[in-house]
């Protein structure tokens, strides 16, 4: 009896379990606007940049440490035997009968930086701070322009998925009528068979096309740092504004991009970090100077003594002569990478704004209620193929037609959105 209940048990809690478990996919709609707020609180990347700008900030409160203070103690003698106190002298005790015929030296040392070392260090850290902020610049402007590219790829294959699942309900519409047709005789079986072929075909672009939807989900599901289960449907991709991106100038554009993007800022920054570096290393040319203050117990004439001094390295042989070449040639390096940059990024924001106005052309050749009138056409000759007003062939190529025709729309406005995104990410600014 106590089996049969227990098992009875087990089952209602598996039946509520499986009642519990949630959907395989959670369906969410999301817009660019909304995917670009999740990217920024998300991405595990720019999580992991803004904790190096810390790591930076890190480096310049140690720049500003002083050197700590050095105390030694020597000469210490543990025990004294008869033979050491045989001459009669003796050493009294500090305090009580501690200390009693103790001799030991201490000391204690600061070393004091000359040249301004320790100003140069914390200006040479502030640099490496900001070069790691304009590295986490770069690193937005890089993902960002990934989740914009992905997105607009995402929607490019929900809305050519779209197309392909309409066209697969038309078409299994008329299969089942033609079938119908074939059972009481009207109709032979070439051309019943015909349309089973480019139902198979439909249906394999459809796979296809789910490849590629689920190919943008995964990298966009990485970028906004979403579970995979979640699938994203996206939402109001719009078309972009014909108006200001046809009255762009390309010189504003090049004279933008070397003052915002922060990969041109970098090159800057880095010249400066070299001269910070050269300052540094030439600075050590100078020795430091060490002062110190020692106590001697029993070891002199003087029962208790106090002694002062200072010390330096004498710079005879070694002036860092090879690290302050080295910082020198760095800062000529960093300038002509600096050029380069500069030579690069004129380069990369003409080609971008070269084939953005080509796709912006493309776009506006075409006829905003094409697409309309497609879909009504290729209604009309669904009617007249069912109807046998029309034969197979001519069906069959407008159906192709339809769908290449629909695909190349879709395609047209993608590569302008791409092309506007590769132009923003060329000049380091959104356009207006």
């Amino acid at each position: 009896m106590k089996a049969f209940l227990l098992s009875g048990l087990i089952l209602v809690f598996l039946n509520l379990a499986s009642r519990a478990s949630p959907a395989a996919e959670d369906t969410l709609k999301i817009s660019q606007k909304e995917a670009e707020g999740l990217f920024l609180n998300n991405n595990l990347e720019l999580l992991a940049q803004k904790l190096s700008i810390r790591q930076a900030e890190a480096q310049i409160i140690q720049a500003k440490l002083w050197p700590n203070p050095e105390f030694s103690i020597d000469e210490l003698n543990l025990w004294t035997t008869k033979n050491q106190l045989s001459s009669g002298e003796t050493i009294p005790p500090l305090f009580g009968n501690f200390g009693k015929n103790r001799e030991f030296t201490a000391e204690l040392t600061q070393v004091f930086e000359t040249a301004g070392k320790r100003r140069k260090r914390i200006a040479l850290e502030s640099v490496s701070r900001d070069i790691a902020s304009e590295y986490f610049s770069e690193l937005i402007r890089h993902l960002k322009t990934d989740l914009r590219k992905n997105f607009f790829e995402l929607s490019y294959h929900q809305s050519f998925l779209s197309v392909l699942t309409g066209q697969d309900r038309a078409l299994q519409t008329l299969l089942t009528s033609f079938e119908k047709q074939y059972a009481q005789g009207n109709l032979n079986k070439p051309e019943l068979f015909r349309l089973k072929a480019l139902k198979l075909d439909l249906g394999q672009q459809i796979i296809e096309a789910e490849k590629e939807v689920h190919a943008s989900q995964k990298e966009l599901c990485i970028l906004l740092n979403l579970p995979s289960s979640a699938y994203l449907v996206v939402q109001n991709a719009g078309n972009p504004d014909l108006t200001n991106l046809k009255s762009l100038s390309l010189a504003n554009l090049i004279e933008t991009a070397s003052l915002a993007r922060p990969d041109a800022k970098i090159s800057f920054l880095q010249q400066t970090w070299a001269q910070k570096k050269y300052d540094l290393e030439y600075a050590h040319r100078k020795p430091d100077l060490t002062f110190g203050m020692n106590y001697d117990r029993g070891g002199n004439f003087l029962l208790n003594f106090f002694g002062f001094g200072f010390k330096t390295d004498l710079p005879v042989f070694n002036r860092n002569q090879g690290n302050i070449l080295e910082s020198k040639i760095g800062i000529e390096k960093s300038r002509v990478e600096s050029q380069q940059k500069i030579i690069g990024l004129e380069a990369e924001v003409t080609q971008a704004f070269r084939d953005l106005q080509k796709s912006l052309d493309a776009y506006q050749k075409l006829d905003p209620a094409y697409g309309q009138d497609l879909d009504q056409v290729f209604e009309a000759y669904t009617r007249y193929f069912a109807g046998r007003e029309i034969n197979m062939v001519e069906y069959l190529d407008f159906f192709e037609a339809y769908i290449s025709n629909k695909r190349t729309m879709l395609l047209t406005l993608k590569q302008v959105h791409d092309s506007r995104e590769e132009l923003i990410f060329s000049t380091g600014a959104e356009l207006q």
